[in-house]
């Protein structure tokens, strides 16, 4: 009887070892006083598309507009700059482009020039959260600019533009 049972225990410690991993039953709680658990649907929609002026982008030159987000969920959010694409082939010209964004009182806010509070380029987005706190059932204007460097490089020259996505998303937030 002895010899069965050590070797049922040889053949458990061979399967722990040769299967790899651990064989522990882990248990963990913890109390919180006064804590409150909050859910619901969290929905960030564009209600005014992004516009931004059609002109010509010359070097040292900046062109900015608007856009409207609105919170339709039922949870408050602090909104987030998650991406910056660009929707054509690249090109010297979208490359060189500077890209920035900032919350703005209004639409004509956005269009007699801000100063943001987060630019990027093409190639280097990080993403960030804005200070922006939307709760249910608000707006907030996104304002955004579009800025060729002075230093821009000269096959940026005679370029076409590119469309590009800026792409944002909510945080719930309490």
């Amino acid at each position: 009887m002895l010899a069965l049972a050590l070797g049922a225990t040889v053949a458990v410690v061979l399967a722990a070892v040769t299967a790899g991993g651990t064989y522990a039953f882990l248990r963990s709680s913890a109390q919180s006083a006064g804590a409150t658990l909050v859910g619901g649907t969290a929905t960030l929609v564009v209600t005014t598309p992004l516009a931004l002026p059609s002109t010509a982008l010359y070097p040292g030159q900046t062109v900015s507009g608007s856009g409207t987000v609105r919170n339709t969920g039922a949870v408050p959010l602090r909104l987030r700059i998650a991406g910056l694409t660009q929707s054509t082939t690249v090109n010297p010209f979208t490359s060189a482009l500077t890209v920035g964004v900032a919350i703005g009182a209004s639409a004509a806010a956005c269009s007699a020039g801000f100063t943001p509070t987060w630019t990027a380029t093409f190639a280097a987005v990080v993403p960030t959260e804005l200070t922006v706190r939307l709760a249910p059932g608000d707006s907030a204007v996104v304002c955004v600019s579009v800025s060729l460097p002075l230093d821009a490089p000269a096959g940026a020259n005679a370029q076409a533009g590119a469309g590009f996505s800026l792409v944002l998303d909510g945080r719930q937030v309490p």
